[in-house]
């Protein structure tokens, strides 16, 4: 489905969910009328600076232009203490705020699913508090939402932004609510960032009501509010404790999508010149912490592991493999922004529509690539 036909349906979708939000008594606001809403409890705002992104041409074949120069263009990142004048509010199950006979949607434009959260039978357990910090307000359907580059970029940055922005007596006293991932690395990031088990509730399973709401919203998907990341950044790594630099040379394996189909060859190669396999098997975000922060060199497909380029030391180098079919540019932004070094490659015909096969295996020519891996390294060590 093309991208005129995907906008069509999105928005016949939301001129229905208006209609049916208005017959309900309810009025859902898109993403600039819940911005033009909250304007009068803005707490913060930190601008979208754009980045300029250079060419970048493949890592083994030279000549080929993997990406063209663009200018990335992130949105501003804002933080808003609601304070109800009425009855208390709510959040819908999908974590959307509920006041005043508003629905605001502050991450995309519109949610396909808001109605059901009206006409559900299904109950939710009622409970009274004062402040609650809603970061997010989409179901996750396991392909658009709900991976770990997805948590980081879209939940947990927007967290420590809202840490940042509020008193520390303020922010300890509040609960967080919104469709909770239910994954080990967001409990372990929830910890991380101050969180308890007791400040911490599914918005599907408790119908929290509330005067106060700490809300954020999201930008864009690919080229994220850097001062989010950054915020992230601080908080975590004040928590965990820092080894001595390794300068490891590594490469990040993937056992699921957007696998090599060739691994055991290039695993074989790799281990020529020192690169350490690191397998893909569940780890906690320390541990992935450790690996990135002491490489100096990464190689690897495309994929979620590469968010940790978050906490790589300035300089380190990153290589990122893909299909033809599926060459999205977000760690190239993250590499640029953070100071880091940064190649790509994909070998097989070149695709018109470069983002067609989201879950396309990857197929690496060893041969060639262990060329340009000895002409790396020797290059390297005479620098």
């Amino acid at each position: 489905m093309n991208q005129v036909v995907v906008n069509v349906v999105k928005a016949r979708l939301r001129r229905q969910l208006v209609g049916w939000g208005r017959w309900m008594g309810f009025e859902v606001l898109g993403k600039e009328e819940s911005i033009d809403f909250l304007s009068p409890y803005r707490i913060a705002a930190t601008p979208g600076d754009q980045a300029v992104l250079p060419d970048v041409n493949d890592f083994i074949d030279a000549d080929k232009l993997v990406f063209g120069r663009t200018t990335a263009m992130p949105e501003p990142g804002y933080v808003w203490q609601y304070q109800s004048n009425a009855r208390k509010a709510t959040l819908l199950r999908c974590g959307a705020l509920f006041s005043e006979s508003k629905v605001l949607c502050l991450d995309w434009r519109g949610n396909q699913r808001l109605l059901s959260d009206f006409v559900t039978l299904q109950p939710r357990a009622i409970r009274d508090v004062d402040t609650v910090i809603a970061p997010w307000s989409h179901y996750l359907d396991g392909v658009r939402f709900g991976g770990y580059y997805d948590y980081l970029v879209l939940v947990a940055g927007k967290l420590c932004r809202i840490k940042e922005a509020l008193p520390a007596d303020v922010f300890n006293q509040a609960v967080v609510a919104y469709p909770l991932f239910n994954t080990a690395y967001e409990q372990e990031l929830l910890a991380l960032i101050g969180f308890s088990g007791g400040q911490i509730f599914d918005s599907r399973s408790t119908d929290l009501r509330f005067t106060t709401c700490i809300l954020g919203n999201s930008g864009h998907w690919f080229y994220p509010n850097m001062e989010d990341l950054m915020a992230l950044k601080r908080q975590i790594e004040l928590q965990l404790e820092t080894d001595a630099y390794q300068s490891n040379r590594i490469y990040i394996s993937r056992s699921g999508r957007r696998r090599i189909v060739n691994e055991d060859a290039l695993i074989a190669m790799l281990k020529k010149y020192d690169i350490q396999i690191i397998e893909d098997r569940p780890r906690t975000v320390a541990e992935q912490v450790a690996i990135y922060r002491n490489a100096s060199f990464i190689i690897g497909p495309h994929g979620g592991s590469f968010t940790n380029i978050l906490w790589c030391r300035p300089g380190t180098h990153l290589v990122e493999l893909f299909s033809s079919n599926y060459v999205p540019d977000f760690f190239l932004y993250m590499a640029r922004q953070l100071d880091l070094r940064y190649s790509a490659h994909y070998f097989g015909p070149e695709s018109e529509n470069r983002f067609s096969q989201l879950e396309e295996d990857i197929l690496v020519s060893v041969p060639d690539l262990e060329r340009r891996l000895e002409q790396f390294f020797s290059e390297k060590s005479t620098a």
